[in-house]
């Protein structure tokens, strides 16, 4: 059979008929195709396919339309050949987008739902996610907040499956990135400074055991000057370093014979000199509820060691002693 090209009426021996472009006898390019029960298909034909159907101005989709891809298909409003306005997106991999479109891209405020479960609504750019929007996870967690390029950039809050908050803070890049708070499942806080999903910087770290560290960081660890405040009412004031007391520093004990210890440190134990400040007990005789004006003597738990130790009444007395036991 010759087969022909250009514009005409095809008659099928079923009892379709079609109008437009064709090519080699198929319908190829602009034409509406007239079914025997009825139907009509009217749009843009490739290799005697319909590739759009929907309204065309000047043969581009103009209106609304529906336009077929290997990647998915298009349904919604088109502008000068473009998808442009209102259009969901069934892409071939079951993902879905529901939303503004702009330009022949993803535009302004619309939904994404991953064949996965993920989802994703807020605010679009040139096809990424951008500005503010809410992603939900597929294990059940959630972040709300601002985005840039597809990634969690700026302002925004993350939360546990059960709704609980995770982490409120500032993000750069997708990673935890400036100033916020993390709620760890143990119960731990942290209230500080991030770089690159690390605690870096100025911060404080109450833990769940109600010790707290206040200070400085670096890379997650405490690291620098900073105060560290103990349940049982002990406090360390000084340096760190990698987590642990490292340098110069003060530690004030809440009970037992010694007050307070000064000294340099070395990861985490003392070690060379220090100055240990030990409290002083009373005996007091009493008369009917009165103190007898002569009758106080000073006895000191732990004996001077050298010249420097105050024997002043009511004072703390020192000692100096070397290579000391860890507390």
């Amino acid at each position: 059979m010759r087969k022909h090209s250009g514009k005409g009426t095809l008659n099928y021996n079923k009892g379709d008929i079609y109008e437009g472009e064709f090519v080699d006898t198929e319908p190829h390019g602009v034409g509406k195709m007239t079914y025997k029960d009825g139907r009509v298909c009217e749009g843009i034909w490739k290799n005697g396919k319909i590739e759009y159907e929907g309204d065309l101005v000047n043969g581009l989709p103009h209106g609304r339309g529906k336009q077929i891809y290997s990647s998915g298909t298009y349904e919604g409003e088109w502008k000068d050949g473009l998808s442009h306005g209102l259009g969901t997106y069934k892409y071939s991999d079951g993902a879905l987008y529901e939303g503004e479109w702009k330009d022949d891209k993803i535009n302004g405020k619309g939904t994404y739902k991953w064949s996965d479960g993920r989802t994703y609504e807020g605010e679009f750019k040139d096809d990424l996610m951008n500005g503010k929007g809410t992603y939900k996870m597929n294990d059940g967690r959630s972040y709300e907040g601002e985005w840039k390029d597809e990634n969690r950039n700026g302002k925004g809050i993350e939360k546990y499956p059960d709704g609980s908050v995770m982490y409120d803070g500032e993000w750069k890049e997708d990673r935890l990135h400036g100033y916020g708070t993390y709620n760890y499942k143990n119960g731990d806080v942290y209230t500080g400074q991030w770089s690159a999903a690390d605690m870096h910087g100025e911060g404080v770290m109450t833990y769940a055991n109600q010790d707290i560290y206040d200070g400085e960081w670096k890379e997650g660890c405490k690291d620098g000057k900073g105060k560290m405040k103990y349940r049982n009412g002990d406090v360390y004031t000084g340096e760190f370093s990698e987590d642990k007391m490292h340098g110069k520093g003060v530690f004030e004990y809440a009970a037992g014979d010694v007050l307070k210890s000064i000294g340099e440190w070395k990861e985490g134990e003392k070690c060379g000199l220090f100055e240990d400040i030990v409290r002083v007990s009373k005996k007091v005789y009493y008369d009917n509820g009165e103190v007898k004006s002569n009758s106080n003597e000073n006895v000191k738990r732990e004996a001077p060691s050298d010249e420097e130790t105050d024997t002043d009444e009511g004072r703390p007395s020192k000692r100096r002693n070397v290579c000391v036991s860890p507390p």
